[in-house]
């Protein structure tokens, strides 16, 4: 009767891809008998073991995947509702003013007294922008005050975030009334 290795035979069969103990044992030209069946005992068990743990392996990883994707999205959100919300700030210094350029060009010709024919020609060209006061645009206004609700809208979300809280939200408390105030500073 041929000894075998029975332990070295049990890693084969565990990391194999065969679906019993007794194709294995078939594959390696092994006769099975009550001493081999008393050898193999337990191992399909330590197999679906084995299958059942990659198989949450495999579940974990892909679940990691997804939330640092999910993550990523709710860090873009925030970056462009931030950006967003600095633009908005922006305009909002902005509303009761607007660009005013003010041209003035100068030409000067020299003649030449004896040819009576122009010798030199100078254009002198100064341009000024002013940004004077003026009453509050009410379209840009109202435009404002939209994208102050989308932003609002984007950063509360609950599609878009399921993890309630992470984001700090700055309008989340501020009435009506209070945020025209800040459009109004």
């Amino acid at each position: 009767m041929a000894k075998y290795d029975w332990k070295q035979l049990e890693k084969e069969y565990i990391l194999s891809d065969y679906k019993s103990v007794s194709s294995f044992l078939e594959s390696k030209g092994i006769k099975q008998s009550g001493s081999t069946k008393k050898s193999t005992k337990g191992w399909k068990n330590k197999k679906v073991l084995k299958e059942d743990k990659k198989g949450t392996k495999i579940i974990e990883k892909v679940i990691e995947k997804e939330a640092e994707k999910e993550a990523q999205k709710i860090v873009n959100v925030k970056d462009v509702a931030n950006e967003l919300l600095r633009k908005i700030v922006q305009a909002s210094s902005e509303l009761d003013r607007h660009p005013v350029k003010n041209k003035k060009r100068a030409r000067i010709i020299e003649y030449d007294t004896n040819t009576k024919k122009p010798k030199k020609e100078v254009v002198k060209e100064e341009e000024e922008i002013a940004s004077p006061a003026d009453i509050v645009d009410r379209k840009g206004l109202k435009e404002l005050t939209s994208a102050l609700k989308d932003l609002n809208d984007i950063i509360n979300n609950k599609k878009e975030v399921e993890l309630s809280g992470t984001l700090n939200n700055p309008f989340k408390n501020l009435s009506t009334e209070e945020l025209r105030k800040i459009l109004d500073e």
